[in-house]
């Protein structure tokens, strides 16, 4: 297993969303990442519908609610802690889920299998 760090919690405020580019040896992964308390939740940038980033510009994904990731390019709803379409083309599908961890320095990252 290997561990890239990603940001510190102290990063993000509660609700708040970052986008992060990670290299990793075989590509780069564009990273959602949102505070939720103090907990990190982490998908990949990527609709499962038509593949395109769900971003409106760099570091917004959610909905004006701030309830859920919003798709940008068709409005589909994915919920915050599971990543799972509510509304849209993709209903019933789910963003990928990523595994996170924070140390006691508050560091958050992504831990892969690679």
């Amino acid at each position: 297993m290997k561990k890239v760090r990603l940001c510190q919690l102290s990063d993000l405020a509660d609700h708040q969303t970052k986008g992060i580019q990670v290299a990793l040896p075989d590509g780069e992964l564009d990273v959602i990442v949102l505070r939720l308390k103090k907990q990190i939740h982490a998908y990949l940038n990527h609709c499962p519908h038509l593949g395109v980033p769900l971003n409106w510009q760099p570091d917004v994904f959610l909905s004006l609610e701030e309830t859920h990731f919003q798709c940008s390019t068709h409005g589909a709803l994915f919920t915050l802690e599971e990543g799972y379409c509510i509304v849209g083309p993709c209903s019933g599908q789910s963003l990928v889920k990523l595994n996170t961890e924070i140390d006691d320095q508050g560091a958050v990252y992504l831990i892969s299998k690679q």
